[in-house]
This record gives C-alpha cells, sequence and structure tokens, in this order.
C-alpha cells in the first residue's frame, strides 16, 4: 500500500518511492528506489525495465526539508492492513 512520506519521516536504502508531483522530466507512474540515505537528504533512481531509456537517467537527490513543502512523495508499505 503507498503511504504519504512525512518530511520528518526517513527512508531506507532499497524502499520503493514515488512523488505524487512529480518533477516535469518524469511521469508520476515511474518507480524510484532509495539508493543512498544521509541525515539531511536521500538519493533515488528510477526503476525501469532492461529496455527502458530512462535507466540510463542520473540519480536524484531528495532533501528531506523539501518533503511535504515542495513535493509530495509516497512510500511503499509491505506491512499488511489490519481491519
Amino acid at each position: 500500500m503507498w503511504k504519504s512520506l512525512a518530511n520528518t519521516q526517513r527512508v531506507f536504502q532499497g524502499d520503493k518511492i514515488r512523488f505524487n508531483n512529480s518533477p516535469r522530466e518524469f511521469n508520476t507512474d515511474t518507480l524510484f528506489q532509495v539508493v543512498k540515505t544521509d541525515e539531511h537528504y536521500f538519493e533515488v533512481q528510477p526503476i525501469a525495465p532492461e529496455s527502458d531509456p530512462i535507466q540510463n537517467f542520473a540519480k536524484k537527490i531528495v532533501r528531506y526539508f523539501d518533503i511535504g513543502y515542495y513535493i509530495q512523495i509516497e512510500i511503499w508499505n509491505d506491512e499488511p492492513v489490519v481491519v
């Protein structure tokens, strides 16, 4: 299930995210994987099939400070939903 990420939350290497208000160069359907984390930012890279040209895309740096203000991000959560 997709869950909105708050600027107080942290991501971990290997997490899958998507941008809600995606930059112009990305389709909102593009999924990204977190490839590096730091205290103030993290880096993502698109998850793409082998033949997809977006695979040559350089890593994108996302500052935690920008989340919720300039960008909206959702993170994939594999935890089961309790009803």
